[in-house]
Formats: C-alpha cells, sequence, structure tokens
C-alpha cells in the first residue's frame, strides 16, 4: 500500500483531492475529520476554538505524532488491501515522519495566499471555520505551530491554488495521476 499524503494552510483547497479520488476510485482519510469526531466525541460543539483545543489536547496526550497514529490504524483496519490511501490534512512533520516509517509516503502541498485562503473560508461555513481575521490569524499560528511548514517546504510536489479552480484541479490531477503511474 502506498499512502499519498495531502497538506497545506486552511482553506487552500485540499479537500479537492477527494473529487480525484473518487474519480481513480482511491480512498480518503482526512485528519480533520479525526479531529473533528474528537471534538464532538468529548460532547464539544465544533468551532474553532473547540476543534483547534482539541488539536492540542491530541499531542500532547499521544504526542506530536498525535493524529498519525489513529490515522493509520483506522487505513490498516479498513483498507489494507488497497494498492493506494490518500490522507487529507498532514500538519506535523511527525506524523510525516511516523507515516514514513510504517508505509510508502508521498505528499503533495497545495498553496495558496492567504488573502485567497480566508475568502474561501470566510465564504464556505464549516463549523470550526471563521469570517474573523484575528480568527484566521490565530488558526493559522497554531497550525504553524504544529510544523505544517515544515511539511508544506519538504512535499514530494507542490501545487498552487490562487487562480481558476479548473487549473488548479488539472494541475492537481496532473501531480496525482504522476504518483499512482496512471498516464
Amino acid at each position: 500500500m502506498k499512502l499519498i499524503g495531502i497538506t497545506g494552510m486552511p482553506g487552500s483547497g485540499k479537500s479537492a483531492i477527494t473529487k480525484l479520488a473518487e474519480k481513480y476510485k482511491i480512498v480518503v482519510v482526512s485528519m480533520g475529520d479525526v479531529v473533528r469526531y474528537e471534538t464532538l466525541k468529548q460532547g464539544m460543539p465544533l468551532n474553532p476554538e473547540n476543534v483547534g483545543n482539541t488539536a492540542v489536547k491530541l499531542r500532547e496526550i499521544h504526542g506530536k505524532e498525535a493524529i498519525a497514529v489513529p490515522c493509520l490504524e483506522y487505513i490498516h483496519e479498513k483498507y489494507e488491501d488497497e494498492d493506494f490511501v490518500v490522507i487529507e490534512g498532514i500538519r506535523s512533520i511527525y506524523e510525516v515522519n511516523y507515516l514514513r516509517k510504517n508505509a510508502k509516503l508521498d505528499i503533495i502541498a497545495i498553496h495558496s495566499s492567504p488573502k485567497t485562503r480566508f475568502e474561501r473560508l470566510s465564504g464556505r461555513n464549516r463549523e470550526d471555520d471563521s469570517n474573523d481575521w484575528n480568527t484566521f490569524v490565530e488558526r493559522d499560528e497554531r497550525e504553524l505551530n504544529f510544523s505544517i511548514g515544515n511539511v508544506i517546504s519538504l512535499a514530494d510536489y507542490m501545487v498552487v491554488n490562487e487562480g481558476n479552480y479548473m487549473d488548479f484541479m488539472h494541475d492537481l490531477e496532473n501531480t496525482f495521476k504522476t504518483i499512482i503511474n496512471v498516464n
């Protein structure tokens, strides 16, 4: 099995990988969904503060590899026979190192400017998003404290998502096809 890790700052366009994965019949496991699930499991409503605090607590409990550990266990339990599994939302270089110790892994980083990402997040209305610039910046700082900048800078592939959505999807699909060896 080969893992395809997707990283990028909030609102960069990481979830677009889901459409491509469906097209190629590849499973997607979202690290963010794991954190949101843990937040709800603790009886807390989904909002930026609670989800962020849950992510921090998971790292306090399980160490810097926190989200990767349950994700990889879940993948082995549910998808052992798959050739490829996408892990969307890798945020820590420690998660990358843990995954690479235990599986083959390529990382795709999705990049968008803060201004573009803020506009997207303000418009998508997910419970853990904010339309307040200061809250947006706090979330970015929290993500950077998890070492997401290292993951992005050391990614195997980089796809920029600043302009036309169709151009972005074309670039992302070409990168994806390279990894899964499809022409």
